[in-house]
């Protein structure tokens, strides 16, 4: 049954670590540029990557964000992106971009996201080949996955 607190937070939390996933990739490019990240000397202008705000850069393997809860502690929340190469209820297992193979747990409580007008999706509708990004505290059950929007048919 849809929870819309729930579904929220899972569609916030994966919002929040896009944005600073691709605010880290923007930091990591400029410096490696060795140089400031200004219109001034030719190099790209200060912001997020092409793309837009929100957006996962193409080819992330996965990305760790370490955040303060309400309560203080502090706490690690992963990204793991790829295809799915096996699932059951307990778990998914991911080919990540890169190629290596990175299993997460999965608990009544993970949230299953594959589109704006399907909102009671469970982890029994993922299947093997779909390509997903997997969100939750490190070392605990996913709380979010959201499945990649199909690509659009080539037109001829």
């Amino acid at each position: 049954m849809f929870k819309p607190s729930r579904h929220l937070r899972a569609v916030a939390m994966l919002g929040v670590a896009a944005a600073l996933a691709v605010g880290g990739v923007a930091a990591a490019q400029d410096d490696s540029q060795g140089q400031g990240n200004t219109k001034a000397n030719g190099t790209r202008p200060a912001g997020p990557p092409p793309g837009g705000p929100g957006m996962i850069p193409k080819g992330l393997t996965y990305a760790q964000f370490h955040v303060l809860k309400k309560n203080g502690e502090s706490e690690v929340i992963r990204l793991d992106q790829g295809k799915i190469t096996a699932i059951d209820a307990s778990s998914v297992t991911l080919e990540a971009n890169d190629g290596s193979s990175v299993t997460v747990a999965l608990d009544g409580d993970t949230e299953v996201i594959t589109g704006p007008g399907d909102r009671d999706a469970t982890v029994d509708d993922l299947s093997v080949g779909q390509q997903v990004s997997v969100c939750g505290p490190e070392g605990e059950a996913a709380k979010s996955i959201v499945v990649a929007p199909p690509k659009p048919p080539m037109r001829g």
